[in-house]
This record gives structure tokens, sequence and C-alpha cells, in this order.
């Protein structure tokens, strides 16, 4: 390869008989460009790269970097993705390097937060979905799924995507024809796009087929990279057969298909079914070489932009609803009960947190109290308020609902001088039989004064 020049290349050209033979030397290729001599004649050019196909030095250490950059993105169960920055990305994957799978998966969603957000997905469904004939008839059903997740309905909104990518794989490849196998399907849409990304590399001039192939484009060209790290996360993840999966998103067709886990019903798994929704839309754009999607995000349009005010409009109301919600169970000692994406942990130890500084805590500290508060406890049925001057110190309970369980009354009991609850008494001698420390509404107690002896009650 070194050998070859243009002089050589040109002197060649005119013993095939080849009109007007010019060459020059060139670097050809939109990322990671491959020196080369171009050959130009009448009707025509040809690209001859001047490096080895396998084995020189400045490859193999690109290959060598997204090698492991591909290992980092099956580490989280992802992609190289689309339309995000790349300083971003860099972040993202130097969070999960030296972390196990699991911690991997927290930093991941943590950092997507900010990346994959509401207006990204409306964007995403809006004006990249529309755009591939596959998706076009599933955009009503990608729009009632986003409104529906922010609803707070993330369970139904995810399982309503998951079947779309099969069908719109379908429909990429209906020449296959109705034998094809999911794996057949991913590898003839994903084989065609990177065809497509590697004629684009080269300029769409005639180059040893050697160098068109993925193998060789892995680390040169960022949309074969992407191409080919989507094509593994549908195979090693998303489709892969249920006694091979060793992820722990659970966002596998047949899992969901079988009902063997209901853990895919994870709130951040609707944000990756999105995105990979507008992918597929993306490798059909370049499996039918029609360019269509492009890989600069859109700015918002009306469409994306009135869909984006929707969903915020429908957590705005979901959330008043959830507080309405919370105060009629509450009137009963109960919990509202869970959904498969939401145990209302969250909502529960907000509550309880606001009403323990208001009603409790403010209240101990106008007596003179000093105060340290506690955590609530991992379901949010309760957290404990220490009060303390000089040698005196007391703690209180403060229950989320007078229908607790008499287990954990007893058990705050040998703690606490006081076990008080949020709401109204509901059936209290129930549940707080054999309780012997104070017990009722924390709006209907008074904190003794600081340096008051035995005057707690």
């Amino acid at each position: 390869m070194s050998a070859l020049t243009p002089e050589l290349i040109e002197k060649w050209a005119s013993e095939k008989r080849l009109t007007n033979p010019v060459a020059k030397f060139a670097d050809i290729g939109a990322f990671h460009p491959t020196p080369c001599i171009v050959l130009s004649v009448d009707g025509g050019k040809a690209c001859f790269p001047t490096i080895p196909v396998s084995g020189d030095e400045s490859w193999e250490v690109r290959r060598k970097q997204h090698d492991d950059q591909a290992d980092l993105w099956d580490k989280v169960e992802w992609f190289m993705p689309l339309w995000l920055p790349m300083g971003e990305l860099f972040k993202l994957l130097s969070s999960v390097r030296s972390v196990p799978r699991e911690r991997a998966l927290e930093l991941f969603d943590y950092h997507t937060s900010t990346l994959y957000t509401l207006a990204f997905q409306a964007v995403c469904i809006e004006q990249i979905l529309p755009l591939a004939r596959s998706l076009k008839e599933i955009v009503p059903l990608a729009r009632e799924a986003y409104l529906g997740a922010y609803s707070g309905y993330w369970a139904t909104s995810v399982g309503t995507l998951i079947p779309a990518i099969e069908g719109s794989l379908t429909r990429i490849v209906s020449d296959l024809g109705p034998k094809a196998t999911a794996a057949d399907k991913i590898d003839h849409a994903i084989n065609r796009a990177i065809e497509t990304a590697a004629r684009l590399h080269f300029e769409n001039m005639w180059v040893p087929s050697g160098y068109r192939t993925c193998d060789y484009l892995f680390g040169q060209d960022e949309r074969v990279f992407a191409f080919e790290t989507f094509r593994r996360w549908l195979k090693n993840h998303f489709f892969c057969n249920t006694s091979e999966y060793r992820g722990v998103t659970w966002l596998n067709r047949h899992m969901f298909a079988h009902g063997t886990v209901a853990s895919w019903q994870k709130p951040a798994n609707f944000a990756r079914m999105v995105v990979a929704l507008a992918t597929l839309a993306a490798i059909e754009s370049w499996y039918d070489a029609s360019h269509s999607v492009s890989f600069f995000l859109p700015d918002m349009n009306d469409d994306s932009t009135f869909l984006w005010q929707q969903a915020l409009l429908r957590g705005d109301v979901q959330m008043k609803l959830k507080l309405a919600e919370q105060d009629h169970f509450q009137k009963y000692g109960r919990l509202v009960p869970a959904l498969p994406a939401d145990n209302g942990v969250l909502l529960r130890k907000a509550l309880l947190s606001k009403q323990c500084m208001t009603d409790l805590v403010r209240p101990l500290r106008d007596a003179g109290w000093n105060v340290k508060v506690n955590e609530p406890d991992d379901k949010a049925l309760y957290m404990t308020v220490n009060a303390f001057l000089d040698e005196e110190l007391f703690s209180v309970a403060l229950l989320y609902s007078c229908g607790t369980e008499n287990s954990i009354y007893k058990m705050l009991a040998n703690e606490c001088v006081a076990i008080l609850y949020c709401g109204p008494p509901y059936k209290q001698e129930s549940y707080a039989y054999g309780i012997t420390v104070h017990v009722g509404p924390v709006l209907g107690w008074q904190p003794p004064k600081a340096g008051w002896k035995n005057g707690i009650h």
C-alpha cells in the first residue's frame, strides 16, 4: 500500500484505456478520514486507500477505543445515541466505566434524565417518527403513550410501545417476507443502513470492498458505530431469548410478551422506548437512502411544543389528583394502592417530611428545643424527631396515617414519648392498642416548654 503513488495509478488507468485519468492524494471520510489516492476519469472516480484494511496502527487505536465504548454502551444496555452532544455522552461513559452494572444503570438514568427530557421526547414523537413510513401509523399511539406516561401511567405507556419496535422493523424490511426472524430483520435493516453510510463515507466513489465493511468503518465512521451498537442492543438485549437475558433494565420483548417479569415497567424505560423508535426512523432513512431523518435534532415546532405543553399540564393535574387521593385515603387510615411504576413512597416521603417540619419541628423549636430530624423509613410510613436541650432529650414519632400496623406502634413506643400521626383519627383504638405513650393527631399535640421536667403529654 505504501508503494502506491498517483503516478502508478495514472499509468494503470491509461493502460486500461480510461479517459483523462488524474490521480491525487486525499484524505477521505467525514469523521476519521482514510488516506487515499483518488483517481478521477471521465465518468467517475475511484478511491484507493494507502493503508491496509487491517493492521494500520492508527486504525487499530481507534478500533480499540470504539470497542471499549461499545462495551460501555452494552453495560448500560443501550447504544450510541443520536441527537445528543458528544461532550455529554463522554461524561456519561466516563461515569459508568469503573462501577458495577447496577450502579452504571443508576448513573445512566441520572445523566439521561437531563438529556432525554420531556421536550426531547416530544420532538422525537412529533418531528422524527412521522418522517418514517414504518412509524407514521403509530404516531397517535406514541402521542397517547407519552401523555399517559406523564399522567402517571408509566407501565401502560412502556407496554404500549414495546410491540411497536418489532412492527416498525417488520415494515422497514417488508421485502424479506413473512418467514424472516427478528434477527434476520435486524441484520437486513442495519446492514443496508451501513452500506449507505459506507458509500457516503467514501463520497460515492468506488473503493475496494474490504473498506466498506462494518469491521473497517466501526472505528472510522460514527454513523456506522451508532448503527452497529443499535444492532447489538436489539439482538443482545431487546430481542434476546428470555433464558439468555443478563441485563437489569428488563427491557426485553419476550419478557414483556410472556409476563415472566414486571420490572420492564420502570419509568426510565419509557424514554428508552421513545428514543429507540426514533432511532428506527433514522435506520429506515439510511436503509432506503432517503435521508429524511437528520442527525441534527430539529428545533421544536408547534406540534412538538403543544405536545410538550400537554404533558406539563397533565403532570400538574396529576399531582393535584395524587394529593387529593392521598387526602381521601388518609381519612380512612389507608395508603393509596401501589401502581407498577409508582408505589407512592416518594410522594409520602415528601408529604410526611413537609408536615413534620410544619406541625412538629416548628412547634418544638418555638418551645425552645433543639431538634434533630431523622429520615422517613423506607416505606415512608413514619419518621422520628429528637428534641434536646442540655441534658434533656426525648423522641417523638410521626406516622403518615393513624391506620398504621400495631407492630409499628409498638416498635416506636419503645423509643418515643409520643406517637403522632398526620390526618384525622381513624379507628385509633384498632391500631394503637396496647400502647401506653401518648397517641394522637399531630395537630392536637402541644410540646412541653424546654426545661420543664416531666411536661411531656
